[in-house]
């Protein structure tokens, strides 16, 4: 089991991808990702699902990364509950959101809390000369998809 996160490009926003097989149904969801309305059959998943990924060069995802297996985030988890020490928590994003499990799927992050998920990683960041080469690369890829998330104002998925 692992944690993988991604930001969706916004092609299909922006009327640059490719025409939808079934316009008529083509939706939004809360979390911003395409979706069909109503209640579609499996083949209308499947027709869909295939479109998003030919949609355009980016097959729907500006970045997809994997933030690490079970232990690996826990590890995370535990670096920065005693990195924060007292008063009281400088990363609560990250320790709320981001890695409260190992193994969430099917959350998201709203884009408006990406520049304050940058933030606290930043933070971590300024303390590089204490990080092991596996939690600067876990920041660096919490960095590279808070700032996808900016740029492209769509949500960090999980």
């Amino acid at each position: 089991m692992s944690l993988d996160a991604f930001v969706r490009c916004t092609c299909i926003r922006d009327g640059k991808a490719k025409p939808h097989p079934l316009p008529e149904r083509f939706m939004w969801d809360e979390s911003g990702s395409p979706s069909l309305s109503g209640d579609p059959t499996e083949d209308e998943w499947e027709a869909h699902d295939h479109w998003v990924q030919e949609s355009c060069e980016h097959e729907g995802y500006l970045i997809s990364e994997p933030l690490g297996n079970i232990t690996r985030i826990q590890h995370v988890r535990e670096f920065l509950r005693g990195l924060q020490g007292d008063p009281g928590p400088k990363f609560p994003i990250l320790l709320k959101k981001v890695v409260y499990d190992g193994t969430h799927t099917g959350d998201w992050l709203p884009a408006k809390e990406s520049p304050a998920l940058l933030r606290e990683v930043d933070l971590v960041l300024g303390s590089s000369d204490i990080l092991t080469e596996g939690e600067k690369e876990f920041f660096q890829t919490m960095k590279r998809l808070c700032e996808a998330s900016v740029a492209t104002g769509n949500p960090i998925m999980f």
